[in-house]
């Protein structure tokens, strides 16, 4: 069986500070590669327009300090692999792959997924959590600007009007958040449930998304509407970290100071 290792290149300071910046290519610029040969000898190998402009992002991003790796679309990666393209943790890799969002096979125990159908789901998230934050956003500005506007409501039952309503406007943008990259949504009293009991029942991908993707200050208000003391918020989020290894340390930090 072939093992594929997902490497990549970095270039380091003193490289980067000693390599020429490759100026951005115009129309009608050719790029040609001369490898000098131990013998001595140069051999120069001139690039079709499409490898140059690979070339061209691929040296960018180098230079700005960042990792590299260049892979056939059709390349099987390990699930290793795939949680270092997502930036997950390989137990919601595979988590993924059992809920149908990322095709997979088997090579005798191991599994095995395609790098186009990773960066179709990296694609897929990222458009998705981009989406999510407009909104989030959108109704941040909405809040800011216009507040809660004031009844003419005896006090209880006004209070109980604007707990509905703001219960209402953070559990939308809380689920929206969690739900995004995936086809199966929770909702609002499952989430409460399984934070509570720390019983996740299958909704450990759901879970991990709420403590990470989710804003902090968003997070507290979730489980204050619900009446989720912070000491069981804490024990659901140390519980999420030690099973799957993801973290949100500005969550974290608040917890602390709430403790």
């Amino acid at each position: 069986m072939t093992t594929h290792v997902l490497q990549f290149v970095e270039l380091s300071d003193q490289d980067r500070k000693a390599a020429k910046a490759f100026d951005k290519l115009g129309k009608g610029d050719r790029v040609e590669v001369r490898v000098r040969r131990k013998s001595g000898e140069d051999q120069i190998v001139r690039l079709p327009l499409k490898a140059a402009a690979l070339l061209e992002i691929a040296l960018g991003h180098l230079f700005q300090g960042e990792r590299v790796a260049v892979l056939a679309e059709d390349q099987e990666l390990s699930p290793n692999d795939t949680a270092d393209i997502l930036g997950i943790s390989r137990p919601l890799v595979v988590h993924r792959m059992d809920l149908g969002d990322l095709p997979f096979r088997y090579v005798g125990k191991h599994r095995r997924t395609k790098l186009k159908d990773v960066l179709a789901l990296k694609s897929r998230i990222d458009a998705r959590r981009a989406a999510m934050q407009a909104l989030a956003n959108d109704a941040e500005n909405l809040r800011r600007h216009h507040g809660v506007s004031p009844t003419k409501k005896s006090k209880s039952v006004g209070r109980s009007s604007n707990h509905r309503s703001a219960l209402n406007d953070v559990d939308r943008l809380v689920l929206g958040t969690t739900n995004a990259p995936y086809r199966r949504t929770i909702n609002s009293a499952d989430l409460v449930a399984r934070l509570t009991s720390r019983d996740w029942q299958n909704w450990i991908a759901h879970v991990v998304t709420f403590f990470t993707e989710v804003r902090p200050e968003l997070v507290l208000q979730f489980a204050r509407l619900h009446a989720i003391p912070i000491r069981d918020l804490a024990a659901a989020y140390r519980s999420m970290k030690s099973a799957t290894g993801e973290t949100n340390p500005a969550l974290e930090r608040a917890l602390e100071r709430l403790a």
